[in-house]
Formats: C-alpha cells, sequence, structure tokens
C-alpha cells in the first residue's frame, strides 16, 4: 500500500544493475557439445565456471557452519533423496544465513522453516530485506536486487507457501503487511507490449517469471488490469501472452534440422541459457498463471505444447550436459582454477579446490535441470492443469529416478569441503536442491501446496 511520503526519486535502479555480469553459474549445457563442437568451443559456451545469478551479493563469506555435515550413502530411492536434499538444503542454509539461500529453504519446505537462529524464514526474510522506495511522492516497499536477485521472487515465494497476506513486519520502523509488499509490486511493475525489454532489457529472461507467478495469484483473471505507479496501465493477460510468445520462440529452437541425434543444438543453447535457469522459471511461471484462472489467447494449447517440450528436454539436456563433462576433464581446468574468486579479484572462500569438483558440478548441473524441470511437470501432474500421454509419464519417471541418484550421489560427497572453498558455490548449490527438493515433493504427503490448500 502506498503511502504518502518525501520527495520523488527515480524508478527501478538500472534494469539488470545486480545482476549483470553474474549469468547463470553452473546452469549451462554445452552450446556446441550436440553440433559435432564437443571441444574446448563448445565447453566455453556451457555450464562450466558460469556464475550463478541467483546467487546473491550477500552469500560472500556466509558464516561457518556450527556442525560439519558428514557424507552419507543413501538409496536412490524418493525417500532417500528427500532426505538427502532436506539435509542440505537445512544445514547450509543455516550456514550461510543469508536471503538467497532462505528463500529457497522456504520454497522447498514450506513457511514453517526456521533459520540457525530458531526464527521464522518468513518473518525474517521480510523484515530483513524489505526496503521503502519513492516513486512519484509515494511510499512502496520493495526487495533490493542485491539480495533478491530476481525481482518479486520473495512475494511470489511467500504467497505459494500460504504466508497470509496480513502477515505483518516492520521496515524503518513501520509496520507493513505481506499485502502492502503486493500492492508494491504491481505499483512498480511497468511493461511495454510493444517492446517487452523496453524498461528491462532482461525482464523476460531474469525477472518476469516471478511476477507473473505472484501477480496471477493477487489479481482476479476477472479483473486482469490496473494502474501502476507512473500511470501506465498493465493488463496481466496482455503480459502473459507476450512473455509467453517470446519464450516460446526459443523453444521453437530445439528439435530442427540443425538438432543433433544426442543432446541440445548450439542455436538453442545460446538462446535458452540466457534465461534463469535455463528457462525452467518461465515454464513454471506460465502454468501457474493458468492454474489460478488465466485462459486468453490460447493458452491450454499452447501450454500443451510447453509441456512436451519440457518432457523432451529432460532426456537431451542430461546427455547433453554429460557430454560437456567429458569435455570438462580434457579442457575445463584453465576455467576451474578461475572459480571461486569474486570480481574483486579475491577468493571467496579459505580452503584449496576440491579434487572431484568437476564430477561434483556435473551433478549439480544434473539436478539444478531436471529439477526445475520436474517441479514444472508435477506442478502439472498436481493440478491437473494439462493431459499427459501414458508415454510422457513414463518419461518423467525416467527422470526423477535419474534425478534421484544425483541427489543421493551428492549427497556422498563431503561438502563442507567445497563450503570452505566457496560458500557461493554452496549458495548456488542449495538453490539448485530446494528447487528439486520441492519438485519431488509436490505429489506427496509433505507436499506445501496441497497443506496450503487445506488451511
Amino acid at each position: 500500500m502506498a503511502k504518502k511520503r518525501g520527495k520523488e526519486t527515480r524508478g527501478q535502479s538500472s534494469p539488470g544493475s545486480a545482476s549483470r555480469g553474474r549469468r547463470k553459474a553452473l546452469i549451462g549445457i554445452g552450446a556446441g557439445v550436440g553440433a559435432g563442437l564437443v571441444g574446448l568451443g563448445g565447453y566455453r559456451a556451457g555450464w562450466f565456471g558460469r556464475e550463478s545469478q541467483e546467487a546473491t551479493k550477500d552469500s560472500r563469506g556466509g558464516r561457518k557452519a556450527a556442525t560439519p555435515l558428514p557424507p552419507q550413502v543413501l538409496p536412490a530411492t524418493l525417500a532417500g533423496a528427500t532426505q538427502a536434499a532436506t539435509e542440505i538444503v537445512t544445514h547450509y542454509t543455516r550456514a550461510l544465513d543469508n536471503a538467497s539461500a532462505g528463500i529457497h529453504a522456504v520454497r522447498a519446505m514450506g513457511r514453517t522453516f526456521r533459520l540457525g537462529d530458531g526464527s521464522l524464514a518468513v518473518d525474517a526474510l521480510s523484515s530483513r530485506y524489505a526496503e521503502e522506495r519513492q516513486i512519484n511522492g509515494r511510499t512502496y516497499l520493495h526487495i533490493p536486487r542485491q539480495h533478491e536477485a530476481h525481482d518479486n521472487s520473495f512475494l511470489k515465494t511467500l504467497l505459494e507457501a500460504g504466508v497470509s497476506l496480513n502477515q505483518s513486519f516492520l521496515v524503518a520502523g513501520r509496520k507493513y503487511t505481506l499485502r502492502d509488499l503486493g500492492e508494491s509490486a504491481k505499483a512498480i511493475f511497468r511493461f511495454d507490449p510493444t517492446d517487452i525489454r523496453r524498461f528491462d532489457p532482461v525482464l523476460p529472461e531474469d525477472h518476469l517469471p516471478w511476477g507473473l507467478i505472484a501477480f496471477s495469484i493477487l489479481v482476479s483473471p476477472a479483473e486482469p488490469r490496473w494502474t501502476n505507479a507512473y500511470g501506465e496501465s498493465i493488463d496481466l493477460n496482455e503480459v502473459i501472452d507476450h512473455a509467453l510468445t517470446d519464450f516460446e520462440s526459443v523453444c521453437r529452437l530445439l528439435l530442427t534440422a540443425e538438432t543433433p541425434a544426442v543432446g541440445e543444438s548450439a542455436a538453442f543453447r545460446s538462446r535458452i541459457v540466457r534465461y534463469s535457469c535455463a528457462g525452467f522459471h518461465s515454464t513454471y511461471s506460465f502454468f501457474s498463471v493458468y492454474r489460478h484462472g488465466y485462459r486468453l489467447n490460447n493458452l491450454r494449447g499452447r501450454l500443451e505444447a510447453l509441456a512436451d517440450h519440457i518432457i523432451t528436454r529432460l532426456q537431451r539436456d542430461a546427455d547433453a550436459n554429460r557430454l560437456e563433462t567429458e569435455v570438462a576433464r580434457t579442457s575445463g581446468q584453465q576455467y576451474i582454477n578461475q572459480m571461486g574468486i569474486g570480481r574483486d579479484g579475491k577468493r571467496r572462500g579459505e580452503g584449496p579446490v576440491p579434487a572431484s569438483l568437476i564430477d561434483v558440478i556435473s551433478l549439480v548441473n544434473g539436478i539444478r535441470l531436471s529439477g526445475h524441470a520436474l517441479e514444472t511437470l508435477n506442478y502439472v501432474r498436481l493440478h491437473n492443469l494439462v493431459p499427459l500421454t501414458s508415454l510422457q509419464l513414463r518419461r518423467i519417471m525416467t527422470g526423477e529416478e535419474s534425478l534421484y541418484r544425483d541427489i543421493v550421489q551428492l549427497r556422498s560427497f563431503d561438502l563442507d569441503a567445497y563450503y570452505r572453498w566457496d560458500p557461493k558455490f554452496v549458495n548456488d548449490l542449495v538453490i539448485a536442491m530446494a528447487h528439486a527438493l520441492r519438485g519431488i515433493k509436490l505429489l506427496g504427503q509433505e507436499n506445501p501446496d496441497r497443506v496450503n490448500d487445506e488451511k
């Protein structure tokens, strides 16, 4: 809720300023691996040696884990993977004690998750990181990008976790609610349907998906329009349509005459890598708006095609990641040696580069990709959003089994060595694991959505 205060200041900080230069660490699949470019050129264009945009500024350093997390061998089952992922996310979120890990722990385990000091994460995150912002003489709330790498990611996560709109917190000594944060998000949001990158050159790739989810929960499809703080009209149906059209232009590159038998083409990879977590936040957002009642512009038919696209990517992403891992073993050491160093040229941690780093990077890549994909697909299955064939369901099951193996294998490593070497690397690992954990829990008894629906 806007409050009249003080003098006018400018709107958003420079588009993408907090995230520029931190693109997609450990989330790529080599742009050329399946196109006859398996070699250093394809390797450079891929996942290894890139830093995640999602890891936020305050992830550097973190605080020391109070106790070690000893490696553990667990069965590659749903139960084993759930235990492994829960232990990793819980332990390192409390050790890192930052906004990025904290909000992802809420994503994975719900609104009852507690930080290391015993406080509820949903209480601490809002009060620690929300700030007031002036636009046209009125005061709004927002989470700065140094804490929230993606606009509205806190808001939509709290909404999906079932946090009440009346949840209150203090900012600058004044009491606000989650409803105020939601109304402020609507007021701050800007969109030009003739140029969706006009106000932010990375809006579709890095920020829009989280806004779509939050707005579709807050804004009834019967009244999809509002006026923002700049006096501009926003039509959510129009935003959804243009965002999906933009994303579909990339999806069409997955299967073309240039697509190799194994892996993915350079044309597809070079485009999809620009989207946060290889586009899977975008896919989830489109199914979320559909679940919350948005139907215009043949949305159902387009989402049926999108579901098939995601299922196809389960295997192709895995193959491309495997191919690039082999390239990294022979050609990637020079890039591995540059990891763990901040933009100031200083090492972020204190320990040596772990001996099994390439193996662990490969596992994190696989978990990040399949975990995000399965989070979307199991969300689709949970809410019966589009029909899936028996063949599609078998392919999803195969992807789940592979994800279980990757998760429990990662749990068998001494991850404390990675935390000592580079806390930011572990921050990225927590993010990947949190999405995977939510994905494998959605259809079970621990599903936060089902609990929230029964409130």
